[in-house]
């Protein structure tokens, strides 16, 4: 009896521990322990550290003048990206919805020296699938970057895996054609923000996705 009560606190405490560990209080799929702004708004796609990647947000500031936009999406500064999205895909002209695209569409982003997919990512997927079907003439091409830590030899490598891992994910869960997408590693040369803070590497870590008409 003591070896099976034993056993049983053993396995409560290892289901409390987990059960703790998965606590996402803002539902974004952080862990509320990884989690760096856990009080999003509800539906926001955010980075791999949990938070919303502000160059990305759309601003609006002629909302009430400008017929390119819902009424919907008034607010002066909106994460709205999937409204837009819908908006972009609804464009005939090749042209104007790969750019309409191209300029709303967030990178996936990884953990450091990752390059798995976080489930918090995966809105972005589901929105280049979405176009796709939309406009299936269109090509993808994929830059993986990383952060500055590292060699150059690491990074380079990391770059390249990531952007992999999303075309792998894209073709074997997506249904894209793998003949439309192309891949390419750039290291750490493009950074996008400044690799001195923990921030900056965050949205430095990232695959990008260059979207352009055949």
């Amino acid at each position: 009896m003591a070896i099976i009560r034993t056993l049983t606190l053993i396995l409560m405490g290892c289901f409390i521990f987990t059960a703790h560990a998965w606590v996402d209080t803002d539902f974004d799929g952080v862990p509320d322990k990884k989690d760096a702004c856990n009080d999003t708004p509800a539906n926001s796609v955010v980075m791999a550290n949990g938070c919303i990647d502000t160059e990305l947000l759309i601003v609006d500031e002629d909302a009430e003048d400008d017929s390119a936009f819902d009424a919907e999406l008034g607010a002066t500064v909106t994460n709205n990206a999937a409204l837009i999205a819908e908006q972009c895909r609804q464009q005939r002209d090749l042209s104007v919805a790969v750019d309409c695209f191209g300029s709303i569409l967030q990178p996936v982003y990884f953990d450091f020296d990752k390059s798995k997919v976080l489930l918090t990512q995966r809105p972005t997927l589901v929105r280049v699938q979405q176009y796709i079907e939309q406009h299936p003439e269109v090509v993808i091409r994929l830059e993986g970057h990383t952060d500055s830590i590292g060699s150059d030899a690491v990074n380079q490598a990391l770059s390249l895996k990531r952007a992999a891992t999303i075309k792998n994910l894209l073709v074997n869960e997506y249904q894209f054609q793998p003949t439309s997408i192309g891949i390419v590693g750039m290291s750490n040369k493009n950074p996008v923000a400044d690799n001195a803070t923990v921030e900056g590497r965050q949205r430095n870590r990232r695959v990008e996705f260059i979207i352009s008409a055949e």
